[in-house]
């Protein structure tokens, strides 16, 4: 009898991606469950090879009767499984409008919209289709898959056992209160909107340092952001990018940082918020795309972007300390839902529900 087999295809394997950390934790349930799973990729990190297949080696073997793809950009990906033909099951992470990069990046953009096509065109072939959050889900259910669900990101709580870095953890202690952001510069994240926060709150506490952590590789973005930071008057004293930082420092950042702020407008889901709230890092974000599904009824949630007034709640959070104890208390009951036992209770019914699982449809 043929091993069964449930075989994971995404467009690039990174090491620190969430989406591939989706991926890698999958892969280790499946496993468990008795499934050969193997993980294809278009694109892999060098560090990755071997642990990660090529696509195009990829064949269907004798034991498979369904593949899972997680789809996230207009990718190669998407029409070699389409030719392939078996039924899939689709884990949707979003697609970023493309409209945020028709003028920055163009290129980007087209990839975009062709995602967006790709994830109409699959529809016939999908099993079941899940978001990683309610409001992926959502968008799924509006394009017509009438079989969907959620599949949260997983939080993998050994990642956060890791030491800090005491050099790190010192020059973030030299000058306080320290406000922090996570996420690769892109328009969508609007970094932007973060500084001219900032420019508001040193008006309140002077001494206030901004640390925006994430991929630069978007460096027109950043050269502007650069200029801007300058026009406001914030020097090297008040803000920090940094880039692209090592696992130990990005603990670092989040356990002594006083305060998490995002003015994202698009998150498909929004992995650093979930970081924040284990690490007992308040929160406060604007509400936009799947930014209050992640949040649930934790961290602090804003509908407009009152600069002024946005920096003197900051500042009432980081002065009142019994404010402070709530936020992060309600916090760490909603990052529950996202450690591993929750979350693979979750796929499993998933699996179940597709006829995947004894108990499912189907069995």
């Amino acid at each position: 009898m043929a091993e069964r087999a449930l075989h994971q295809f995404t467009e690039g394997a990174y090491i620190g991606d969430a989406v591939s950390d989706q991926v890698f934790a999958i892969q280790r349930w499946l496993h468990d469950l008795g499934f050969a799973s193997e993980v294809y990729a278009e694109r892999i990190q060098p560090e990755l090879t071997g642990r990660v297949r090529p696509a195009r080696d990829y064949r269907p073997g004798p034991g498979e009767s369904c593949l899972i793809h997680h789809h996230a950009v207009g990718s190669e990906i998407a029409e070699r499984l389409m030719a392939i033909g078996l039924p899939q099951l689709l884990i949707y992470h979003n697609i970023t409008p493309p409209e945020f990069f028709a003028f920055t990046d163009p290129i980007l953009a087209t990839h975009l919209h062709k995602g967006r096509r790709q994830l109409e065109a699959m529809r016939p072939n999908t099993l079941l289709a899940l978001g990683d959050s309610g409001y992926n889900a959502r968008e799924l259910a509006a394009l017509g898959y009438d079989k969907t669900g959620v599949l949260p990101i997983v939080l993998d709580e050994s990642q956060f056992r890791a030491p800090l870095n005491e050099t790190l953890a010192a020059e973030c202690a030299a000058a306080r209160p320290l406000v922090l952001f996570v996420g690769r510069f892109a328009p969508n994240k609007r970094q932007e909107d973060l500084l001219k926060l900032h420019h508001c709150l040193r008006r309140i506490l002077p001494t206030a340092r901004l640390a925006l952590v994430g991929n630069t590789d978007f460096t027109d973005y950043v050269a502007w952001l650069r200029a801007l930071a300058g026009d406001l008057g914030l020097g090297d004293d008040a803000v920090r990018i940094t880039g692209h930082v090592s696992h130990r420092d990005m603990i670092t950042y989040y356990r002594r940082a006083d305060v998490y702020v995002s003015m994202s407008e698009h998150e498909g889901f929004g992995k650093p918020l979930i970081e924040s709230m284990y690490c007992g890092l308040p929160v406060v974000a604007y509400a936009s795309t799947a930014v209050p599904d992640t949040l649930g009824e934790a961290g602090i949630l804003f509908h407009r972007k009152d600069f002024e007034g946005l920096a003197e709640l900051i500042a009432a959070l980081l002065a009142d300390e019994p404010l402070r104890r709530r936020v992060i208390a309600r916090q760490t009951g909603r990052v529950r839902a996202f450690l591993e036992p929750q979350v693979r209770r979750q796929w499993e019914a998933h699996l179940q529900s597709a006829g995947l699982l004894p108990g499912g449809a189907g069995q």
